[in-house]
């Protein structure tokens, strides 16, 4: 037993917590961090075997790559004095197996624990690791849900095992209700685990049977009075059905717990993922206890939950004012104002019946939320399975509608999903690595898009295997598919085709043929509105065109309808009733070029003000190379500015856009990464003397850093529906490797002056977070940001690591020490940089050699973005004109 105040490393222990058969756990103190954790010692017994230590450590590494919301967190792991110790998240609550004491848990309750339990396993066991101790001891209840822990380690005591020792408990748990019941947790393992056979993923889903039995219940599945009658139970005997002990159980539940228990393996469900999608649609229906779920439920018919809602609101007397003005065919404009707490308002989505607007809002913490308003109400609701969300880019997601208005689906961590408006969990339809954003017809279809190099791809809404549904055609310089929207009768949709050296295409496409035909050209996304208009942005103004669903043609010229939209992608919506809205981008990106020393006060104009966007300061700090805006249309540039002589010289000049630039370790030249019909990574140099050299080819969105102690050039790429962060050798002799490559964004790498470290952002934890890991070979993870963080940078003697907080605006600042182990002090704030709204991403302060002052991009001081603007039947202004 370790006494209080030992340390091991920067944790000192505070008391003990418990212990059990894999070891001691305490909770503890990180002093780095200023928070407390939990520290698990591996036993002496163990400890002295060295191929148990060598498992243990290589579960280790395995259980750190399982970051999820619903999985206990590691942090560290290390050895010390003799001792091998994991750390890892300190959790506050209760363990399941305390509350199940008190009896039975409601089935809401049941359905949304067992989600939460079967949706870690199904993480847990894509990675290749499998519990093999699920019980509810193992499982943790907390503010934020189910949390399962102990991963791996009971998996890592049954390997080490003997051959005899099988029938051996693999830990020890409290005696059970009776004296002289078998203790130990033999009453969740499978069978073949009995039976002293190697059990894969199928045994954890055994164990969550008889957990959810459990939790359902109050009683354990198989009783026993010895081992040897537990075992007889497990092997031959099958629990009492659930509805005998709890009569107003859902009856699909006991139909999802009985498969999970099958004896044998391949009767049972065969993924998590499969119990985690029942029991989703179990609490989705809402089917009363001890009734079968009528069939309308499930495929969309209108439910009496849906009656009651509007009897509600009837009876709380709330205005339909609305609806009225709707009816009464009025024009009214009104805007939407962020919800308390909120900013940055972004993709407004009216509902198909113009009543319900969904949007997303970033929160204190800067992470964005969907959030759905009536337009009757003055505020709006968060959606609960809506948050966490996480597109390709790291930022935002899209989300559609249902055409019945039921349900939001979004593409979020790579996969397609569907969220009930009315409440309930998330509901899982694909996978979809690569996609973007989709459309819902009324013909039960979805379609999608993904990067360069994809086409539009579709799913039914109800599952499946997606598949194409448009062909690039390649010879007319097609390089990408993308926005689809369907049309009003559910086959025909459109979609925008982007070309080489040519303007985007809006083109229509039909569901069983591959083939389609151009509409008109666009600078963004495209949307249908009844009774016939097109629209689309055109620079930042809002068109609508004339246009005929039926021929799929345009019948006249387009009038604007909106001003400052956002350029691109265009955030607005419009549904079959006539309701607008959109997104107003009054900000410009115009920013001033500042020297800001570290306590914020401004020091010296470097520059005039321009459409700067994203920056990197030479080595010599004498001259900095800046992306700029310019041009109709606009596109991004490369320029160097000379900041002791105060001039410009211009580095690209493609049609394209290039970003990202960062410096090679002599200042002789530039990389940075092109966007256009491909994207890849480029090299000039910083004169502009000579060619361009294309480096890298393939989805290079982001150059992140050029390191000289280690010959590397880090870049960012898109790998299925995250970003990751690859090493390219700087002398081209070997191929590009992945040095952060997971299921979740990792941005902004950037490696030690020493070489010896690498420090990244990563959005693993729901939010982006700062941490450093060894540059090459195994070693620690340490997390050096504690409330959000991104972007960072190392100070020039590598005793400072600084990062951007989640705000976009905050500079903090952090002391390190760069041994073994790792060890970084607590981040403080340096000063703020006035928010530019638009931009390419990356970088937009620099940090001088010295570490005293700071080259930033700040606003250069226009008003904050505008609420989302919503009009009323807008088609009548249009009969004005």
């Amino acid at each position: 037993m370790l006494a209080a105040g030992s340390s091991f490393g920067p944790y000192r222990i505070i008391a003990p917590i418990g212990a059990g058969g894999m070891g001691e756990v305490y909770r503890a103190h990180d002093s780095r961090l200023g928070r407390d954790v939990a520290i698990k010692v591996l036993p002496p017994h163990l400890a002295a075997s060295p191929e148990v230590r060598a498992r243990f450590e290589r579960e280790a590494r395995t259980i750190s790559q399982l970051n999820h919301p619903h999985i206990c967190t590691l942090f560290d792991v290390g050895h010390q004095d003799g001792t091998d110790y994991l750390v890892m998240e300190l959790l506050e609550g209760e363990t399941l197996a305390h509350r199940l004491e008190k009896g039975a848990l409601p089935a809401a309750e049941v359905l949304a624990l067992g989600t939460q339990i079967a949706d870690a396993l199904d993480r847990a066991h894509r990675a290749g690791v499998v519990h093999r101790d699920l019980k509810p001891g193992n499982v943790m209840l907390t503010k934020s849900g189910a949390k399962l822990m102990d991963f791996g380690l009971a998996r890592t005591a049954l390997a080490a095992a003997a051959p005899g020792t099988l029938t051996e408990s693999p830990t020890v748990s409290r005696p059970l209700t009776a004296e002289g019941t078998i203790v130990g947790t033999f009453q969740y393992m499978a069978p073949e685990q009995l039976e002293g056979c190697e059990a894969d993923a199928r045994a954890d889903l055994w164990a969550l049977g008889c957990v959810l039995y459990e939790m359902a219940t109050g009683k354990r599945a198989f009783e026993g009075t010895s081992q040897a009658s537990l075992i007889s139970a497990i092997m031959k005997d099958e629990p009492r059905p659930i509805r005998e002990l709890q009569p107003l159980s859902p009856p699909a539940l006991e139909h999802v717990v009985r498969r999970c228990m099958a004896k044998h393996a391949a009767d049972r469900w065969q993924s998590a993922l499969d119990v985690m999608h029942e029991l989703q649609w179990i609490a989705a229906t809402g089917s009363p206890a001890g009734e079968p779920v009528p069939l309308a439920a499930r495929h969309g018919g209108r439910s009496l939950g849906w009656l009651l809602v509007g009897v509600a609101i009837g009876a709380l007397g709330v205005g339909t004012l609305v609806p009225r003005l709707i009816e009464a065919r009025r024009v009214v404009r009104f805007e939407v104002a962020p919800p308390r707490g909120s900013t940055d308002l972004r993709w407004p989505r009216v509902s198909p019946d113009g009543r319900t607007l969904a949007f997303l809002a970033r929160d204190s913490a800067g992470i964005p939320r969907l959030w759905v308003r009536s337009l009757n109400a003055i505020e709006g609701h968060l959606l609960e399975a809506g948050q966490g969300l996480r597109a390709m880019s790291g930022d935002y997601v899209r989300p559609f509608w249902s055409p019945d208005g039921r349900y939001l689906a979004v593409i979020s961590g790579g996969r397609l999903r569907k969220i009930p408006v009315a409440g309930g969990p998330a509901i899982d339809i694909c996978d979809v690595p690569g996609a973007a954003d989709g459309t819902w017809g009324r013909s039960g279809w979805i379609l999608f898009d993904g990067g360069l190099g994809d086409s539009i791809r579709g799913v039914p809404a109800l599952g499946g295997t997606p598949r194409p549904i448009t062909f690039i055609d390649h010879a007319r310089g097609e390089v990408q598919h993308s926005w689809p929207f369907f049309l009003p009768d559910g086959r025909r949709f459109l979609f925008v085709a982007s070309r080489t050296g040519a303007a985007d295409e809006i083109r229509i496409g039909t569901l069983g043929s591959k083939e389609s035909r151009p509409v008109g050209h666009t600078q963004s996304r495209a949307e249908y509105a009844p009774p016939g208009w097109l629209l689309y942005t055109n620079g930042d103004r809002l068109m609508a065109q004339p246009f005929d669903a039926r021929s799929a043609r345009t019948t006249g010229e387009p009038v604007p309808i909106g001003g400052n939209v956002t350029e691109g992608a265009g955030d607005f919506s419009v549904s079959s009733a006539g309701v607008l809205a959109y997104r107003p981008d009054v900000l410009q990106s115009q920013a001033r070029l500042l020297w800001v020393a570290r306590d914020g006060h401004e020091l010296a104009e470097a520059a005039p003000v321009g459409n700067y966007e994203n920056l990197d300061l030479s080595p010599d700090g004498r001259r900095v190379a800046l992306c700029i805006l310019s041009g109709q249309p606009p596109s991004r540039d490369i320029w160097v500015r000379d900041l002791l002589r105060g001039t410009n010289s211009r580095l690209t000049f493609d049609a394209g856009d290039e970003i990202c630039p960062i410096w090679s370790p002599d200042g002789a030249r530039i990389a940075y990464c092109k966007w256009g019909g491909t994207s890849c990574l480029s090299i000039k140099g910083a004169d502009g003397v000579g060619a361009e050299s294309l480096f890298v080819k393939g989805v290079v969105v982001r150059a992140w850093d050029w390191s000289g102690a280690a010959g590397m050039i880090l870049i960012g790429t898109m790998s299925a529906a995250s970003m990751d962060v690859w090493g390219v050798p700087a002398d081209g002799r070997q191929p590009p490797r992945p040095l952060l490559q997971t299921r979740f964004d990792e941005r902004g790498g950037r490696i030690s002056p020493d070489g010896r470290w690498l420090a990244y952002a990563t959005d693993e934890s729901g939010r982006y977070e700062v941490y450093v890991v060894p540059y090459a070979g195994p070693g620690g993870k340490w997390q050096i940001s504690t409330s959000g963080g991104n972007y960072p940078q190392w100070r020039a003697d590598g005793k400072e690591l600084l990062f951007q907080g989640t705000d976009d605006q905050s500079i903090m600042a952090v002391d390190v020490r760069p041994g073994i182990p790792f060890e970084a002090g607590v981040p403080r704030l340096l000063f703020r940089i006035p928010l530019v709204q638009r931009g390419s991403g990356g970088y937009r302060w620099a940090l001088s050699r010295d570490g005293q002052r700071f080259l930033t991009l700040a606003s250069a001081g226009v008003a904050p973005p505008a609420d989302l603007v919503v009009t009323t039947n807008w088609t009548r202004e249009l009969r004005r004109r």
